[in-house]
């Protein structure tokens, strides 16, 4: 399937998402680049495609658990905003790590995360993702692991960066995805389900009290 675009549609695109992050961040949002990589996934490319953006749904679940002490009751408006992207390894004449070319064909997902301030997290999502790494990834998860980097400067090239695989046909702008989705669709979504019964790892009682998890 071609998922080729107009370059100025890109360019549009890649424009528009800069400008939401610069209207957030003048509201003292924080944004970071993220980067999911995994471990080897099982299925179709088009079966991968849904499992990984899945996983990410169901972390990014869990960073609403952290936020928020009740997310469900707080305006979509409110919550962190997550623009994720697929891409693939580009090639390039140094040396690249093996683990990224071969594993699911070198596919990951980039995310340029914006955190709205307010929140009950205390700290940073790059400080939380390199001192909470083990709730999210393993061996026998699909998440293998999670780079999170501040983005302090030069803000239009690191959203350039972060949604470059849309400029290829093997990624494509149909496989991007925007978190967070309404509350109904939130609610029907695998990736809930998956966040209340596995990742989380606590007892109804406790996610009814809102109780955050450890």
């Amino acid at each position: 399937m071609d998922n080729t675009v107009p370059p100025s549609m890109i360019r549009d695109l890649i424009t528009g998402y800069t400008q939401m992050a610069t209207d957030r961040m003048q509201w003292g949002w924080e944004p970071t680049l993220l980067t999911f990589m995994f471990n080897q996934l099982r299925g179709s490319p088009s079966n991968v495609e849904q499992q990984m953006q899945e996983t990410i749904e169901a972390v990014y679940a869990k960073i609403l658990r952290w936020c928020f002490r009740k997310p469900r009751n707080v305006p979509v408006t409110a919550m962190p905003l997550w623009i994720c992207t697929p891409d693939y390894p580009v090639h390039k004449y140094h040396k690249q790590n093996f683990r990224d070319i071969a594993l699911n064909g070198g596919r990951h997902v980039h995310a340029i995360a914006l955190m709205p301030p307010g929140t009950n997290m205390r700290t940073t999502l790059d400080n939380h993702f390199d001192h909470e790494q083990i709730r999210y990834t393993g061996r026998d998860r699909p998440l293998w692991h999670i780079d999170a980097w501040p983005i302090q400067d030069n803000l239009p090239f690191v959203v350039d960066y972060g949604v470059k695989g849309i400029k290829t046909p093997r990624a494509g702008v149909d496989a991007m995805f925007i978190l967070p989705r309404t509350h109904s669709e939130m609610e029907g979504r695998r990736a809930e389900k998956a966040y209340l019964c596995d990742i989380v790892s606590v007892d109804p009682e406790r996610l009814r009290s809102g109780s955050r998890p450890k």
